[in-house]
């Protein structure tokens, strides 16, 4: 399911991830003595602040290289499979506010992290759980009031804050978005006004890329999920993704988050012009997978950019690694358009 890097892993980044690994183990027998699982957590947490602050630009085939070194150092046979990248989750779960938030007037979006907000009555409400993406931003307030006036109940997920996380510091991959967004489900499911099998999710950017992984069933499996999302929509994601400040469609190896096995209805809400995430890494694989009868829809808005309903980050200039530059640019209709088709595609399962 990893793309073959017509970029190969350069051998410096390869190096650099592992003597990083290695100097926070001088003594490697304390490292090799770690579960799989406490080894993989050291890698991710190694990675992250490296990625996000560039030094790495090729993660996804430098890191299964480091990793195959290290291995190797210590006689584990075991072979680590580079596509289950796109499900490692390390971070201690979110803890989800036990409260039933009242949405009003000067409600803010701080206000509404990781609590539950349901139009008024006792329901039981069709759910949206709303993952964002570096943070919480003033759009997800946004959404969320139009989803409640819509008659749906919302959870806004922040993966952000409780855990530290900083934009261009030390960014999560998407897997922890869409590990985040099955706890949420989970939550949402105890809850009795909240209807257990018409629970939704929506996301925007890095919570997009979630949307992709979360129409997998794989995923589910992974993260040993007890149910799952009725639909998804992304919004300005893509269905590949190289790294944060990498093209995926400039040649670079690349992580699927959109796959073929998914069974689940996706709505991919895509930008013309957005380098960030680039429309083009869904195709051919959205057409071929309506040929197959899978429950797909897609719409790519013409001269449009990344970040097309966050008017908070309006001018903001995005750079890759490699010199390319967009600017994002609010769009009101546009943004009023993409809510008006999420709202439509849940209502067709709702």
């Amino acid at each position: 399911m990893l793309a073959a890097p017509a970029l190969a892993s350069t051998d410096a980044e390869v190096q650099l991830v592992y003597d990083t690994i290695r100097a926070k183990y001088p003594d490697l027998s304390a490292y090799c003595q770690l579960s799989e699982d406490e080894r993989r957590k050291t890698v991710i947490d190694t990675i992250t602040p490296m990625v996000a602050t560039r030094k790495l630009q090729q993660p996804f085939a430098s890191v299964p290289a480091a990793g195959a070194l290290l291995r190797q150092d210590c006689g584990i046979a075991e072979v680590f499979e580079p596509a289950k990248l796109r499900w490692l989750a390390t971070a201690d779960p979110l803890k989800f506010s036990p409260e039933r938030g009242r949405f009003g007037m000067f409600t803010s979006v701080q206000a509404m992290a990781n609590k539950v907000f349901a139009p008024a009555g006792d329901g039981p409400f069709p759910a949206v759980v709303i993952s964002g993406t570096k943070g919480l931003s003033e759009h997800l307030r946004v959404h969320a009031r139009s989803l409640l006036d819509a008659g749906f109940a919302v959870l806004v997920v922040d993966t952000f804050g409780p855990r530290g996380y900083r934009a261009g510091v030390r960014e999560p991959l998407p897997s922890e978005f869409a590990k985040d967004a099955y706890d949420a489900l989970a939550h949402l499911q105890s809850l009795p006004f909240i209807d257990k099998e018409r629970i939704f999710q929506t996301g925007y950017s890095y919570g997009g890329l979630a949307a992709a992984l979360l129409a997998s069933p794989e995923g589910a499996q992974e993260f040993k999920a007890q149910g799952r999302f009725r639909a998804t929509v992304s919004n300005y994601a893509s269905c590949s993704i190289a790294g944060p400040y990498t093209s995926a469609s400039g040649g670079a190896t690349t992580l699927p988050m959109l796959t073929a096995d998914s069974d689940r209805p996706i709505l991919m809400l895509m930008a013309e012009l957005d380098i960030e995430t680039p429309p083009a890494t869904c195709f051919p694989l959205l057409e071929e997978m309506r040929a197959a009868g899978k429950d797909v829809h897609w719409h790519i808005y013409p001269r449009t950019t990344h970040a097309w309903d966050k008017a908070e980050n309006n001018g903001y200039v995005y750079r890759t690694v490699s010199g390319e530059t967009m600017t994002y640019r609010y769009d009101a209709a546009i943004t009023k358009d993409a809510t008006e088709r999420m709202i439509a595609f849940f209502n067709r399962y709702r």
